[in-house]
């Protein structure tokens, strides 16, 4: 018998509270919890969830809100282990206070969760503790509650004295605190003692009246629960095919709510019917659907459940033995459980099977035990208290009537008022219309007065708009004059930092014109990084930065932050400290390239501003993030001078400017780019002392296990597979054919989407990679159509496409997986591993591709000549094709800044924004232009 908990787990999970005003940001956060009570995925809620407990600003209260969600969220999967760790973290959280509103919440839901299970000896004592708990802290409604569900356990083992004595409890309390939906769980619950006495037209007279209410209620749970009761009721009876009707009704509702666990009970149910009809194949059937119900969400109740009526069709068909294995297994589940209703019920199936295997006097003593407990079970004393409560329910009904008659008796005086008053109101109406020609009078004066104020509102806002048109122009006009001008100043200075590099190259044996060049480098380089500062600005105001995230290890950030200070501090004769508080493992997911912007800019202006002393970088790890402190002992800032520090084109004064020269923007840059990745950066500062930049940049550092370096790098090889690439630009089919060619793989190559598929259908490789971009066939029409003729081997996507949203809708699309280029060569190992069975393993060998690199740096000039003719004539398809064909190639070679700003200019053409792509084109035509006269002045 199922029963109706009261205390639902949904019902329990109270709104999220909203945050503290004492976070920093306060908004924010409550937002985000109200967001993950919202969420449908288990992944989704749970990394969330997990994510907002590690949030530095979480207050205690919204911690107790967050692990309720995930609590929540792990019931409704069935997942009771879960659940139970959550809930147990709220009871630590609340324990040294015993009274309050988390440890009260904890202990009750341990207690529904545990019922749950059908762990009933344990639910009793948590609900015990639970109704202490209650009781101390004066909530009739709560103790109600907490007598209601004890009541339900003791059902389930057999102490019916003990159940009514807690329903009675919890009858009175409903009757002061409760209302209808209360009082039509309490009498669900008590119909299945009268059931269980045989006092079957009173239970069913109970259930009709809680299905009206249920109705009134709009509870379809609920009337899906007394469809079960009434299955019980019928099948009691003997009248099997209205048991099924009404236990067939319960599972339709069940199946539409996703409901394992009453499903569970359910099919046990139907399978006893079955029994009943002789229909022992299709009650073996339902029993096994039971079992695989309980074996789904563990549940050892169930499968207690469900080995009776299986034991019974299989005793049917002739297998004693095994029956009676069941039947003990299953009466050893009940003893654990404390579930001795149904140890009752079955003593007498338990009888016969130990009279089939020749056990006759173990089967006179389960007989016996049987009557005996039978016999107790229908005592007159549980009969009197039923009775008495039945009468209570009576009582409480004639209550209702006689509050609906009066309520009828105030309902006629309310009418006979009513008709005197119409009287009155007629007398006044010939008032109120002189008072209505008068307030016509008034209004319509008002209504000319409000036209009046409209109008000049309408102007005003017209004007407004005037002014906002005029300066969104003017912001478009200076990001194109910030883009023209950089195209202007970039084209001459590749030439220049071209020449003084190929002169510093064929000068090397002139020392002074080698000082003469190298100023006119290092300057040109200076003037670069100012233009690409200004760009950088620019591409923030408009929104147009995109973050990469990349992994790598907090360590090789710090080595390469030491490494390009280190020199600079050595000859201004600082003491250079560069020290983090986490070990080698530590990775981390962030842009490394915009974090090593942020931590320059600091760590160039503590070495710009230090005269004497040291200039440090500390970080260190959190859960929420990393912490960056960059100090120094310089000249420091006056208060003043702080508040201005992050404005554009700000020093401390024009004497700074002066002496130490700038731009101001390096700061104002480092600002933004931390607010973009949801950080914050502030500082600290005397005059004369020196200063301390701090920056929080979240992420989620993760531990990995780092390889021995003392060991030599081994690779796999592979005696035998078959890989087909498939890449439409030359030089990167060329090196992806090498890579794998040193594998011991055979490569095949196609460079387009329709020799992919011809090649895949006549081959049959082990493993495809397909890059998305291609001619003639894209890389997504080629898999579909690789799909429809049946083939089934893995395909990767090999894009330059490297943002999340893009990979999600790869694998959403039916790719195994994703690759991004540049390619990462552990990552294509593991891949390879996964699909293809290893032969061997021999040292890593490093491989290769200055050929290949060099013949890419060759075909930069016609690629530039193609980009300008695809611009000129407005072939945006083709040109955002080109961009990304020349992204991935420059990824894989390594010419990072190319290949960034060929991703950019792809993205906004795919927004069709035509205008902001204009300074992209640019300086991308700028960057091939210095790349190909680098090569031809072989200085690149």
């Amino acid at each position: 018998m199922v029963i109706y908990a009261t205390l639902l787990f949904n019902s329990l999970v109270t709104p999220l509270s909203h945050a503290s005003s004492e976070l920093s940001t306060p908004q924010s956060l409550a937002a985000q919890i109200e967001q993950l009570a919202d969420l449908d995925d288990w992944q989704d809620i749970s990394i969330k969830g997990h994510q907002l407990l590690s949030h530095p600003n979480i207050t205690d209260k919204q911690h107790f809100d967050v692990l309720k969600v995930l609590a929540k969220a792990a019931f409704n999967r069935d997942d009771f282990a879960t659940t139970e760790r959550y809930l147990k973290e709220i009871e630590a959280q609340y324990k040294q206070m015993p009274l309050s509103e988390g440890y009260y919440f904890a202990t009750k839901l341990l207690a529904i969760n545990t019922f749950h299970q059908g762990k009933y000896n344990t639910a009793v004592e948590l609900y015990k503790k639970a109704l202490s708990i209650a009781t101390k802290r004066k909530q009739p409604l709560e103790q109600a509650h907490m007598h209601n569900n004890l009541g339900l356990v003791y059902v389930e083992t057999n102490e019916l004295s003990r159940a009514i004595t807690h329903y009675g409890e919890a009858q009175k309390l409903y009757q002061q605190q409760g209302n209808l939906q209360d009082e039509a769980d309490i009498m669900l619950n008590l119909s299945a003692l009268y059931i269980r006495q045989y006092q079957f037209d009173t239970a069913q007279e109970m259930i009709g009246t809680v299905i009206k209410y249920f109705e009134e209620l709009n509870d379809n749970y609920g009337i899906a629960l007394a469809n079960s009761y009434l299955g019980e009721l019928y099948s009691k009876k003997g009248l099997n095919l209205s048991a099924r009707h009404y236990y067939q009704a319960a599972i339709d509702y069940y199946e539409a709510e996703n409901n394992t666990d009453l499903l569970m009970v359910q099919y046990t149910y139907l399978a006893n019917v079955s029994i009943a009809q002789g229909n022992f194949e299709l009650a073996e059937k339902e029993a096994n659907f039971a079992l695989y119900y309980a074996e789904k969400i563990n549940s050892k109740s169930g499968r207690m459940r469900a080995l009776f009526p299986l034991a019974k069709s299989l005793f049917a068909k002739g297998e004693v033995n095994m029956a009676l294995k069941m039947v003990e297994e299953s009466f050893e589940l009940a003893k654990q459980l404390g579930a001795r209703y149904l140890e009752r019920e079955e003593l007498a199936t338990l009888a016969l099977l130990q009279a089939s295997v020749g056990q006759h006097k173990q089967a006179l003593e389960s007989f016996t035990q049987y009557k005996t407990e039978q016999s107790e079970y229908l005592n007159e004393n549980v009969l009197a208290k039923m009775v008495d409560y039945q009468n209570r329910i009576e009582a409480a009904e004639l209550n209702r009537e006689i509050m609906e008659l009066k309520q009828n008796q105030a309902l006629q005086a309310l009418q006979i008022d009513k008709r005197e008053q119409v009287i009155w109101l007629s007398a006044m109406v010939v008032l109120s219309l002189f008072i209505a020609v008068v307030s016509l009078y008034y209004k319509q004066a008002e209504k000319n007065a409000k036209v009046e104020l409209r109008e000049k509102v309408a102007e005003r806002t017209a004007e407004l708009q005037r002014v906002a048109d005029e300066l969104r122009k003017a912001n478009q006009v200076k990001n194109q004059f910030l883009a023209n001008i950089s195209h202007e100043i970039r084209t001459p200075l590749t030439s220049i930092i071209g020449q003084a590099e190929a002169m510093l190259n064929d000068h090397a044996s002139n020392p002074d014109l080698q000082v003469s060049l190298g100023v006119i480098q290092r300057q040109g380089e200076h003037l670069k990084g100012l233009v690409s500062d200004v760009l950088d600005l620019s591409r923030i105001e408009a929104q147009r930065l995109e973050l990469e995230y990349t992994e790598f290890t907090a360590k090789s950030l710090l080595n390469d932050i030491s490494d390009m200070f280190h020199n600079a501090c050595k000859v201004k004769g600082l003491e250079f400290s560069v020290k983090g508080d986490f070990d080698d493992s530590v990775i981390v997911k962030l842009d490394y390239m915009r974090v090593k912007q942020i931590l320059i800019n600091l760590l160039g202006n503590a070495v710009k501003f230090t005269e004497q002393g040291k200039v440090g970088l500390h970080v260190s790890c959190h859960p929420s993030g990393l912490v960056f402190k960059v100090f120094d002992t310089g000249i420091g800032m006056s208060p003043e001078q702080l508040g201005r520090v992050f404005e554009s084109f700000q020093q401390g004064d024009n004497s700074i400017t002066r002496r130490f020269g700038g731009s101001g923007l390096g700061l104002c840059l480092s600002q933004q780019l931390t607010e973009i990745m949801d950080g914050s950066i502030s500082v600290n500062s005397q005059l004369d002392k020196g200063s301390e930049f701090i920056v929080f940049i979240p992420c989620s550092p993760e531990h990995s296990e780092l390889p021995n370096h003392e060991e030599q790098p081994q690779t796999i090889i592979w005696e035998h597979g078959k890989v087909l690439v498939a890449e439409d630009h030359d030089d990167n089919r060329a090196l992806f054919k090498r890579i794998l060619e040193q594998l011991g793989l055979e490569v095949l190559a196609a460079k387009n989407g329709e020799e992919a598929v011809e090649i895949c259908l006549r081959e049959y490789p082990d493993i495809v990679f397909m890059d998305i971009q291609m001619p003639k066939m894209d890389g997504v029409e080629a898999l579909n159509l690789l799909h429809l003729s049946g083939f089934d081997q893995p395909v990767y996507a090999l894009t330059a496409n490297v943002m999340e949203h893009e990979i999600k809708s790869y694998l959403k699309v039916g790719f195994t997986g994703h690759l991004g280029k540049p390619l990462d060569r552990k990552m294509l190992l593991k891949v390879l591993q996964r699909h293809i069975s290893v032969t061997s393993v021999a040292p890593l060998s490093q491989l290769d591709m200055s050929d290949l690199a060099s013949s890419f740096v060759a075909t930069l000039a016609s690629e530039r000549a193609s980009i300008i003719e695809f611009w000129q004539t407005q072939q945006w398809f083709n040109l955002q094709r080109a961009c990304h064909r020349l992204s991935g190639a420059a990824s894989t070679f390594n010419f990072g800044s190319l290949a960034n700003i060929a991703r950019q200019l792809e993205s906004v053409l795919k927004n069709e924004e035509y205008k902001q792509a204009e300074n992209l084109y640019l300086i991308l035509c700028d960057e091939l232009e210095f790349l190909s006269l680098s090569e031809q002045l072989d200085v690149g």
